[in-house]
């Protein structure tokens, strides 16, 4: 029945969710972080020029007080500092310090590591499939296939 598919893929996922967090934080628990510092520091090596807790929040999706708290941890840890003086946090701009660029350095083999055991176990194939899936759910969930069908009948 439809209704137990259902139920199986919202247990799967709920599950998937909190496992993949005790797995990312169980690995970066040794670099004294958790997923969402790493998340953060990643999100903050692709742009030189920094990001506000805003633009961090919108790329992590995530909201914006999550952020805001990791921010102030990772300051206290030497890996992140703010490029402007006192105003708005929301608006202030931050950068890694050389320290956070050498904590991104130990968590990317981390997460290599955890990449080279995925790949024992699926095909690069199907975890392209996964990840195809998984966008397309989430679009579908969050509105934005809606948004795509109803705008496309208005002729827009």
């Amino acid at each position: 029945m439809l209704i137990d598919r259902y139920a199986q893929f919202r247990i799967h996922i709920e599950n998937l969710s909190k496992n993949l967090q005790k797995y990312e934080n169980s690995k970066l628990s040794s670099l004294g972080m958790r997923g969402i510092h790493a998340l953060t520091l990643f999100q903050l090596s692709r742009r030189a020029d920094g990001m506000t807790v805003t633009e961090i929040a919108t790329a992590c999706e995530v909201d914006k007080a999550l952020i805001s708290r990791v921010v102030v941890e990772l300051i206290e840890a030497g890996h992140v500092v703010y490029l402007e003086p006192e105003t708005k946090n929301y608006r202030r701009k931050m950068v890694l310090t050389p320290r956070g660029r050498a904590c991104l350095r130990r968590v990317t083999l981390l997460i290599c590591s955890s990449i080279r055991d995925i790949k024992d176990e699926i095909t690069v194939e199907e975890l392209n499939a996964f990840f195809k899936v998984m966008m397309a759910l989430n679009a579908v969930f969050s509105g934005e296939v809606a948004t795509a069908d109803a705008a496309e009948e208005q002729g827009e």
